[in-house]
């Protein structure tokens, strides 16, 4: 695509150099631009793009997007001075991609907790009824069959782009993307037309990126203002919001778009009453207008029948009857990495979750005391380089419902996993002979394993899906759910040199 065709879509200031040129991709990482590219110069906290300008030059940028122009290059490459390039990268990625989202119908949601159940949920209903849909979001990127490893939840704009280009290639015509706070803040959907928006919830998370709680709810909040507006000509966009959460009374005022609401209280349009939760799963009576329906689902919780109720919603905004979504979803068996099973053969019972906000533990572990009658052994830590205030407050979601905790590392990147046990030790109290430190993530799952006895339940959080560990120097392979597997087969698991893992010598308590 031709330069000057393509710096159309984003109406810049002004414009020098040569813009005749062939733009064969766009990328506002210097290391990944190649001969023909154009560079989008994007401002950042700790780098500034601007800084790249040569090095993106000498790689074969044909062009350069930028806030202000550089005199250090020669005048002949093209410069185009925008307001914003960040704006500009999304306008720009999504005319070079063809504006995939005009042919397919996208679906977002966002929220705190239960984005990537909700969305597999809600995949699986629409897949079931025949309905092709792709999927971008936490865990995997979906393109028909094909799984594609996810980086960001909700990628930069050049490859979010491309994305919806192969779902569109694919004959999707639904596309369910979790949408974060990030990507709202960067304006990486900016140009996307979205169809239907959800909510599920949202508790404090992201405060080392957001700084407080009000700027994290104002970038949710985002998707919702714009919703009502339309490049395709389809009018009808509906916020599908979770009725018994007090911020959905916010989106109804800020939004102009049709409301579907789903929850357990009084006046949803959605609702589930008559709650059972049971180790086999959790029976429901759905209701829907003037009908209602028996329902059970597989997933375990109070909280999964809330993201339940957002899927089927999502599905039934869709054309998706209720008795289609509620059969699809009797046999969905777990979702990656949330309360998800592993089963070697031991007599109790291990889970891995993803939990690893304060709101989400606490959920979590409510749910699992709700369902098992044994001892709850919990192995859990905090993320390095981000939100240092939330390390107390998880203890104390943890102290209140486990009966032994293991606190260790996730994924300190650069900082120290001692420091960060350190913080999230001043968040217990009272429960502190229940609570052990073990810095290694693996000797740590090994000793809680050792602890278990017939009928307990350990849980392991915190990373849930998620393939690797951070260091700050390294990157390695670690799977919770492999590496929990792994112990409870081996049966040798050395913990402290000389400890093996054997339920026989180990005492409860």
């Amino acid at each position: 695509m031709k330069l000057e065709r393509l710096i159309q879509s984003i109406g810049p200031v002004s414009v020098r150099g040569k813009t005749g040129v062939e733009v064969k991709g766009i990328s506002a990482d210097s290391r990944q631009v190649k001969e023909g590219f154009l560079f989008v110069t994007l401002p950042g906290r700790h780098f500034n793009g601007a800084d790249y300008i040569c090095e993106a030059k000498d790689r074969g940028a044909v062009g350069l997007v930028v806030k202000n122009f550089s005199e250090v290059i020669n005048h002949d490459l093209a410069q185009i001075k925008v307001e914003s390039p960040r704006e500009a990268l999304g306008l720009l990625a999504n005319e070079f991609f063809g504006h995939p989202d005009r042919e397919l119908r996208i679906l977002g949601i966002t929220g705190t907790n239960g984005k990537t159940t909700v969305s597999v949920l809600a995949r699986a209903i629409l897949e079931a009824a025949g309905v092709s849909t792709g999927l971008l979001g936490t865990v995997s990127y979906r393109i028909r069959d094909r799984s594609l490893p996810s980086g960001l939840t909700t990628p930069a704009p050049p490859h979010l782009q491309f994305l919806l280009a192969e779902m569109k290639k694919a004959d999707c015509s639904r596309v369910i993307m979790e949408v974060s706070s990030h990507a709202l803040e960067q304006e990486r959907v900016t140009g996307i037309e979205f169809r239907a928006a959800l909510f599920t919830n949202l508790s404090r998370e992201h405060l080392d990126y957001h700084r407080t709680l009000a700027a994290y709810q104002k970038a949710k909040l985002k998707l919702f203002e714009n919703l009502h507006q339309s490049w395709s000509g389809d009018s009808e966009k509906v916020a599908i919001l979770n009725h018994d959460h007090p911020l959905s009374a916010s989106i109804k005022k800020l939004t102009k778009a049709s409301i579907l609401t789903y929850g357990r209280g009084e006046g949803a349009d959605l609702r589930a009453d008559r709650l059972r939760l049971t180790r086999e799963g959790s029976f429901f009576r759905l209701l829907w207008r003037d009908a209602s329906y028996p329902a059970r689902i597989s997933l375990p919780g109070e909280h999964n029948v809330q993201n339940a109720l957002g899927a089927i919603a999502l599905a039934l905004n869709e054309g998706v009857s209720p008795e289609q979504s509620l059969s699809c979803l009797a046999e969905v068996r777990n979702v990656p990495g949330r309360l998800e099973s592993v089963d070697a053969g031991q007599d109790f019972t291990v889970l891995i979750d993803y939990a690893h906000t304060p709101d989400a533990l606490e959920k979590m572990l409510a749910a699992v005391k709700e369902i098992y009658r044994g001892r709850v052994i919990l192995v859990f830590g905090c993320g390095g380089d981000r939100d240092r205030s939330k390390r107390p407050l998880m203890a104390a979601a943890a102290e209140e419902r486990a009966d032994e905790i293991v606190v260790t590392s996730d994924n300190p990147r650069s900082e120290d996993p001692e420091q960060i046990i350190a913080d999230i030790m001043k968040g217990f109290s009272s429960g502190r002979n229940r609570v052990k430190t073990v810095v290694d993530r693996r000797e740590a799952i090994a000793f809680a394993l050792s602890r278990a006895a017939a009928g307990d339940v350990v849980i392991i959080a915190g990373k849930g899906h998620e393939q690797e560990q951070i260091f700050r120097d390294r990157v390695i392979p670690f799977d919770d759910r492999d590496v929990a597997r792994e112990i409870l087969e081996d049966g040798n698991a050395i913990f402290n040199n000389n400890f093996k893992l054997d339920k026989r010598q180990v005492a409860p308590g």
